[in-house]
């Protein structure tokens, strides 16, 4: 192998960036998904051919384990997930059933508005059929739901009169659900009676804590027996499942190129104060790693609604691993023909003609406001400055699309497909999509290619060879030491940093604690009759509580001091770019080798010597990768450690003041809360600092180990290994060395 191989092995074949980066321009793969798949088959039949010449020993035996854990990175199912956020009647149903090639998939319209059940879409990648799989919340939350749904509806009856708005939405969600699942007559039953099991004869797979499945052919017969189980239906109740359904999986058939390796997660804009869904919908919120936001055209920059999605930034970007928002405008094809008046726009403008038609002028209406909406949202996002503060939004993170999903599916349209943006989307999905492949389909080749190296690298077993790989390995070891040192020293230095922040943070949450949660647990603006309720439903819920009036995290609140001190820090902790590198812990386990240019460059006499530098290589880039993705899934479990321990310290606390009842039992919650939060200040942020420099420190070991495991156990194969004569892999080492270059080609 020349320098130019050897170079592109050092340099151009580090996947050590495990994550699918989403650029515009960016999106069209160089390489087919039908060539990957058929590269991957000619070398999967390449890795068969090799164990089938092997006898039982223990190089052999590495050999195997090596070709398993390679055909493993094919069945990991890594996805990409995109959240889609936008409120009732804001299209999101109509956008994705067009998308996906249709209208009948996903139950719509706005008589009924949908429920907070999570909705996932998926490739069925099995068979044609249209398939669900409905997962309940457990009988024992819905047991807890149910004496506060009862506890409600009491009071209600107490209180006829003088129900303010806060207080009377929290008594239409209960009646809702009471009558949603057992009718009219709900209302009046006995928490026994409602939880009899002959209550849910017909979804028996609640009782077992199972999920229920149903098939059909079509999308319509799938989209009408599983509207029970996500929209409400206040004409027709009983028998309306959704309150005690945390989830539905919908897969879908023949949409492969845009789902196989990409879910769409329809997350409710509003929680109903079960702590199932909520619980659930934080984590999907963070497994996101594109956000699309839905909002109709006219009212998209404007849509408080649309833009609230961002206040939950830090669980999409500190918390989560968001790296890609899309603002949709739906229903651009509602539009009035009075259009140009009220916006004073002539013919000219529009570039269109007195003896154009009503369609055609239509038409240009409608691209116009189009053009006007993008710039609109823009500016608007511009306006977000919170985004730039956790995000690198350059010039692919941002994309604003105006579609019509009617437009789209019609038979007589008004405007061409292009034009509705409708194929854009499909081929956003489509990009995601063969961005998984390639790098699944790239990892796989060039493990392959590893371990090709290493056979042709042991077939010289003479004792010259010998002695050369002993002093080799002697070099790499020492390499090895030297640094695991490095990475060890620039790990304690960020944690020594993290220290310091979280200290300061520390000092101003015991001096502040008090007035931080008084606006959460004493607010001004709140009526007390309402604002009772929300209290209580938040210690119900361990301190966090989500519903149509909004979001309630006293945990996160009571973090805000020690987050505001850390927030820049450790966004540049998980960054692999720009002026961050000395911060960066990315960076550095990138920066990680045993195996300097120089040395592939000073063994290049040596075609066996350099098979072996070859296969280390790479296996030092495996091994990064793995632990890059395994530190940006810490990353998540050690942002949110802060409020995940503060909240463990105010569980006794929230279970005290959710059980007060009666006359003045607000007060006395807010008293109980503001008491034990004065009283076990400093216990809870030193303890909530620890527990976030621990997990940090459980990272930096596990990385050490693996990297010192993994490397040791490949030198010892690769250089250490000389009591047979191997098969000769040079010609299927060579066609995967042009096979892989193809994933190098623009």
């Amino acid at each position: 192998m020349n320098n130019k191989e050897n170079k592109r092995v050092l340099e151009n074949e580090n996947p050590s960036a495990p994550h699918v980066v989403f650029k515009k321009q960016k999106l069209a793969t160089p390489l087919s998904t039908v060539d990957m798949m058929k590269n991957i088959t000619i070398t999967k039949e390449k890795m068969k051919k090799v164990e089938h010449n092997f006898k039982k020993n223990s190089f052999h035996d590495y050999i195997r384990e090596t070709i398993t854990k390679l055909d493993e990175t094919l069945n990991k199912k890594k996805k990409t997930t995109v959240g889609v956020f936008g409120k009732t009647g804001a299209g999101k149903s109509s956008l994705i059933n067009a998308v996906l090639g249709g209208r009948d998939l996903l139950p719509s319209g706005t008589i009924c508005a949908c429920t907070s059940v999570i909705i996932q879409i998926e490739a069925n990648v099995t068979d044609s059929n249209y398939t669900a799989e409905i997962e309940f919340i457990s009988k024992k939350d819905w047991e807890n739901e149910l004496k506060n749904i009862l506890s409600v509806i009491s009071e209600d009856k107490k209180n006829l009169k003088g129900q303010n708005n806060e207080s009377s939405e929290d008594i239409t969600m209960a009646d809702e659900k009471i009558k949603a699942l057992y009718g009219n007559e709900g209302a009046s039953k006995t928490l026994e009676d409602l939880m009899k099991d002959n209550n849910f004869s017909n979804i028996p797979e609640f009782l077992t804590s199972g999920k229920k499945t149903i098939t059909h052919e079509n999308a319509s017969d799938l989209s009408e027996e599983i509207d029970c189980y996500i929209r409400h239906n206040g004409s027709s109740p009983g028998g309306r499942y959704w309150p005690i359904v945390a989830s539905v999986t919908i897969m879908v058939p023949n949409c492969k190129d845009f789902l196989e390796h990409v879910v769409l997660v329809d997350l409710p804009g509003t929680g109903d104060c079960n702590k199932t869904r909520d619980e659930m919908w934080k984590s999907k919120l963070r497994d996101c790693s594109a956000v699309w936001i839905v909002s109709e055209i006219e009212r998209a920059a404007s849509d408080k609604s649309a833009w609230d999605i961002l206040k939950n930034i830090t669980d999409m970007a500190q918390g989560g691993e968001c790296r890609s928002i899309s603002f949709i405008c739906t229903k651009t094809d509602l539009i009035s023909t009075t259009y140009m008046r009220s916006v004073k726009l002539k013919d000219k403008d529009l570039e269109i003609t007195c003896k154009d038609t009503q369609y055609k002028r239509k038409a240009a209406c409608i691209l116009y406001r189009n053009k006007e909406a993008k710039e609109e949202v823009k500016k608007s996002f511009d306006a977000q400055h919170i985004i730039k503060k956790y995000f690198n939004c350059d010039d692919g993170f941002l994309s604003i699309f105006t579609v019509s999903s009617e437009e789209f599916i019609s038979d007589t349209p008004i405007l061409e497909k292009e034009q509705t943006e409708i194929p854009k989307l499909q081929d956003l999905l489509k990009g995601y999509n063969n961005s998984q492949i390639n790098e699944m389909g790239n990892q796989y080749v060039l493990g392959a290619r590893g371990i090709l190296y290493l056979i042709q690298g042991s077939r010289d077993t003479s004792q010259d060879m010998n002695a050369q790989k002993c002093q080799l390995y002697q070099l790499l070891e020492k390499n090895l030491h030297r640094a695991l040192e490095d990475l060890q020293g620039h790990h304690n230095h960020v944690l020594d940093f993290l220290e310091e922040l979280l200290s300061a943070g520390t000092k101003e949450s015991e001096q502040e604690c008090i007035k931080t949660a008084t606006n959460v647990i004493k607010p001004l603006d709140r009526d007390n009759r309402g604002f009772h309720k929300i209290l209580t439903a938040l210690c119900k819920n361990n301190g966090y509580h989500r519903s149509r009036k909004g979001e309630f995290d006293l945990n996160n609140i009571l973090a805000t001091h020690m987050y505001n001190n850390i927030d820049n820090f450790f966004n540049s902790l998980f960054l692999s770019h720009g002026n961050v590198f000395e911060k960066s812990l990315q960076a550095n386990i990138d920066k990680f080798t045993i195996i300097t240019k120089d040395m592939m460059t000073e063994y290049n006499h040596s075609p066996m010597l350099n098979h072996v530098l070859n296969f280390l290589k790479i296996e030092e880039n495996k091994v990064k990768s793995d632990i890059i993705r395994d530190l940006r899934q810490r990353k998540k479990k050690i942002y949110t450690s802060l409020q995940v321990s503060i909240k463990e310290t105010m569980l006794p606390c929230y279970n005290q003041a959710a059980h007060l009842k009666g006359i003045g039992s607000m007060l006395k919650q807010q008293k109980v809360l503001l008491s034990y939060i004065e009283n076990s200040k400093t216990e809870m942020f030193h303890k909530a600092k620890k527990h976030m420099l621990e997990l940090l420190e459980l990272a930096k070991n596990f990385h050490k180990d693996e990297l010192k495991k993994n490397l040791k156990t490949a030198m010892k194969y690769s250089l250490l290994n000389a009591s047979l004569l191997y098969m000769d892999v040079s010609k299927d080492l060579k066609e995967l060395e042009l096979l892989h270059s193809k994933y190098e080609k623009d």
